[in-house]
């Protein structure tokens, strides 16, 4: 794996809400962090990540879930549903290499076709996939569908002369969409000629203007045309086959209720946003805007609901009122019938039920109506997820995440096996009567492959999961269960009888289910005592100043869990300690069984409670002073798993976090050390005669290199020796008949023995006492603020780039080059300027290949330091690498 893959794996852990700095990177690496923070300004340019602040710098991961609304055709289909397939066919589309892939929209007038059409405009330029500065440009081809000529004219240009009236020539849209998107609205309207013009640009990407015979023209042009008819029998075949992606955009009564009422309150609150105003909605306005007819789909609806809050805001004006308003009575005659809609009134009166509140509030961020949710607390599917992103937001590693989803998913079935009394008489309301039919199926075959029966609370919960199933399939999402393997292992039996009812589901659907779906069956059919769940041992008991400090985290966590574990006692600055000492009392004593107490506070004055709960209750406890969210998650974690006081108190204690409070004192800056290693089998013999000839040859600068006789035939003893060198100084090179694993430079002992090769050597140890000193000297001359990071991140650079240019470059030149930058960069942080450099138009023509790589290499620099590093610069830096001279 490369270094920049390494770093984007661990990024993909950081999000906005929780970002991080290079050198946090650096650290969890063990890279440094000038080679992090390379890599990192280049994912940012590649569009995988992000930066914030200045200083320090934050990065996160453009993967990361709390970025989903950037990807504006996932945040659309969240609203939409029934358009995941569409959605996916058009980021398939857009993403096809190398150019994308030309789309055909169909659908019946209305359906949204020109909004789908700018989502995925906007899709692309967040995906880099057209120029940032391109249009969007759109064309409506029945505008000139009694004029052939101008039609086509239009879409690729028209050279003077070329008809009577061409009086000029006329760019076309082509031209004008060139590294952008053109979108073609009732692509029908385009004679044959046209669409035969139009695949030759399809297929060459030339084309010519109207009237042109002498010239091609090339555009690079992603196009998506749309058609409300029948393609078969509109548009020429051979015209057709070159659009492979054909999308077809469901009718609003295909896309049902849910996302209607969805669609309803979008464009309500885009009203409110226009008007700058809230609007007011009766619940019967809503009502008959989910039931009346609306053969023109969601273009009518949109131009429906504008009239309504254009006609309120009319009144609203007049009458001088605070919000505008929209009753039922105003509505027109037509929308009205909505209200008297026999065949969705059970439906739509489901989603809205009766209210206490007569109207809905909308404004641009939000509304009172309350919209259908996904999950509604039974789609196992989406609890996971949730529980998933939730964790990967707070940072969780991936052995708590485990824990936890195995604690949800237990007690999401332990929820269906209680005793508690279900009501199933709304259920077929719910889900429909095809899932209440195939769940009793499904328990019907359970109970004669298993030999018992199934509870109405099982067939209660069945049906809901089944019908979360169906709809997850539908929308073409996964099916993933975490806990695959051990419901195999654990419940075999229950998961074969899983396996025979999945046929039953798949016959009465016509779908094809994973086996992770036979894990989830399997689960229903468990009985009380095979899900038990484990006694919490300890009381989580958290305590700090504020008004809702403490509540705050204990309801973050106990949500995240799904239980009530932890319980906060916030503590007023007013408020004297013994009150809340007294409550702490009360709630404990209040519990039939005292267990043992894990208490975390905020400060150090509140740790005394420990000593007075343990004295007076006579229960073990323990504290940790300085929590936080993350803290009290852990403790709670564990306590929920039934471990014991101290497993609590330790693995809480070593949350990563806490030792940020202890402020150490920078270490003592130590003198380099530098390790030569002669190896062979014994440690004696070639390695020891190696080491006595080079100490007579090489200048080991006073004591600062050491050469070290290894043997590497006892790996452990190897292994230990090498990381006690690393940790006191730097290995710089290995010399011996074995090469041994490791990074750093190798010379065999014919190498060793030649004494031109020994120079080679001795540049080793000349080169690191140079940068040495630079580090030691130089550093503290300048003006920037970290003069030691700069100098080591150049030097780094420095070798980065020799090895593209000219790997044989001496490390006198490495030195002085490096010099020069670090100087350089000093003087541009202070805005000085640099010197001229000489006979530039002959140097750029010699080196015009080394000039174009330090350009492109610059661009990291001018990225990291902030800085704009002149022409004259690159050039005297390339004549530093080609050892050419300046005059």
């Amino acid at each position: 794996m490369k270094r920049i893959d390494k770093v984007m794996a661990l990024l993909n852990n950081y999000s906005k809400k929780q970002p991080v700095t290079a050198s946090e990177l650096a650290e969890q690496l063990n890279i440094t962090r000038a080679n992090i923070s390379s890599d990192l300004n280049q994912l940012v340019k590649l569009g995988k990540a992000k930066k914030s602040g200045t200083k320090p710098v934050y990065f996160f991961s453009t993967a990361s879930k709390e970025l989903q609304p950037n990807n504006i055709l996932d945040d659309f289909i969240k609203k939409s549903p029934s358009l995941f397939h569409c959605g996916e066919q058009a980021k398939a589309a857009v993403l096809y290499p190398p150019n994308g892939m030309h789309i055909l929209l169909t659908g019946e007038t209305g359906v949204g076709k020109s909004m789908f059409a700018e989502l995925i405009y906007t899709y692309a330029a967040t995906q880099n996939k057209v120029e940032a500065d391109s249009n969007f440009t759109t064309f409506n081809c029945a505008d000139y569908a009694n004029n052939p000529q101008l039609l086509v004219g239009s879409i690729f240009g028209v050279l003077k002369g070329a008809y009577t009236g061409a009086d000029s020539d006329r760019v076309g849209l082509l031209e004008k969409a060139d590294n952008g998107i053109l979108f073609l609205d009732e692509i029908h309207r385009l004679p044959p000629e046209g669409q035969e013009m139009l695949f030759t640009f399809i297929d060459r990407g030339i084309y010519r203007r109207l009237g042109e015979t002498n010239c091609e023209r090339q555009a690079k042009v992603l196009l998506v045309c749309a058609t409300t008819e029948d393609t078969n029998s509109t548009l020429l075949q051979t015209f057709i086959r070159r659009i492979p992606m054909r999308i077809e955009i469901p009718s609003l009564v295909e896309r049902g209720l849910e996302e209607r009422l969805n669609l309803i309150a979008t464009f309500f609150q885009t009203e409110a946003k226009k008007l700058s105003t809230p609007i007011e909605v009766s619940t019967n306005t809503i009502r008959a805007l989910l039931g009346y007819h609306c053969p023109n789909n969601v273009g009518q609806l949109k131009a429906d609901i504008q009239l309504l809050c254009a006609k309120a805001y009319s009144q609203f004006i007049a009458r001088q009122e605070e919000t505008i308003k929209i009753s039922s009575y105003e509505l027109p005659h037509y929308i009205r019938e909505g209200l008297y809609n026999n065949e969705d009134r059970k439906k739509i009166w489901m989603l809205l039920p009766n209210m206490n509140a007569r109207f809905f509030s909308f404004n641009e961020k939000e509304t009172t109506l309350l919209l259908p949710e996904d999950t509604k607390g039974n789609d196992i599917y989406q609890i996971i997820e949730q529980k998933i992103s939730d964790m990967e937001r707070i940072g969780l590693d991936t052995s708590q995440t485990s824990e936890i989803i195995d604690n949800t998913i237990t007690n999401y079935y332990r929820s269906y096996n209680s005793n508690t009394t279900i009501e199933l008489n709304n259920l077929e309301q719910i889900v429909g009567s095809e899932i209440i039919a195939t769940a009793n199926k499904v328990c019907e075959k359970a109970s004669r492959l298993l030999n018992f029966y199934l509870s109405d609370n099982v067939r209660y919960g069945l049906s809901l999961h089944l019908y979360n199933t169906i709809q997850r399939v539908k929308r073409g999402q996964t099916i993933i269960n975490p806990r695959i393997t051990e419901i195999k292992q654990k419940h075999p039996r229950l998961f074969e009888a899983a396996q025979h009812c999945l046929s039953v589901i798949e016959a009465d659907f016509s779908i094809q289910l994973p086996e992770d779906e036979a894990g989830f069956l399997a689960l229903f059919f468990t009985s009380d005592d095979s899900i038990t769940k484990k006694t919490a041992q300890v009381e989580v008991i958290v305590v700090a100043h504020g008004e809702a400090t403490a509540t705050s985290m204990a309801n973050v966590v106990n949500k995240l869990l799904g239980e009530q574990i932890a319980v906060g006692f916030d503590m007023s600055l007013d408020e004297k300690p013994i009150i809340v000492l007294n409550k702490i009392q009360d709630y404990l004593s209040s519990k039939d069984q005292l267990k043992d107490v894990l208490l975390l506070v905020d400060m150090g004055s509140l740790i005394n409670f420990s000593d007075e709960l343990k004295q007076k209750l006579n229960i073990q406890i323990r504290w940790i002073e300085l929590v936080s969210t993350l803290h009290v998650l852990e403790a709670s974690r564990k306590a929920s798993l039934g471990y014991g006081l101290n497993e609590v108190y330790e693995s809480t204690r070593n949350i990563r976090g806490l030792s940020t409070y202890q402020k150490t004192s920078e270490p003592e800056q130590k003198k380099l050390k530098l390790y030569i290693l002669t190896l062979c089998t014994t440690g004696e013999g070639s390695a020891q005669l190696i080491k006595k000839m080079l100490s007579t040859r090489l200048n080991l600068r006073g004591g600062s290199c050491e050469i070290v006789s290894l043997q590497i035939t006892d790996e452990t003893v190897l292994e230990e020796t090498i990381n006690h060198l690393k940790v006191s100084g730097k290995i710089i090179c290995t010399i011996g008949t074995f090469q041994f694993t490791f990074p750093a430079p190798h010379f065999s002992i014919t190498d060793a023995l030649d004494e031109t090769k020994t120079t080679s050597i001795q540049s080793l140890i000349d080169y690191e006492i140079a940068f040495e000193g630079m580090r030691t000297n130089i550093a503290t001359m300048l003006e920037y603020k970290d003069g030691e990071s700069l100098i080591t991140g150049i030097r780094e650079w420095v070798e980065t780039l020799a090895l593209e240019i000219n790997p044989e470059i001496s490390y006198e030149i490495k030195v002085g080059l490096a010099c020069h930058v670090v100087c350089m960069i000093d003087r541009l942080k202070q805005g000085k300027n640099v010197s001229s450099f000489p006979q530039t138009p002959l140097f750029q023509e010699k080196f015009k290949t080394e000039i174009a790589i330090v350009q492109k290499n610059s661009q990291f620099l001018e990225t990291y330091y902030a800085i704009t590093i002149p022409k004259d610069e690159v050039f005297y830096i390339t004549a530093f690498f080609m050892n050419e001279s300046f005059l």
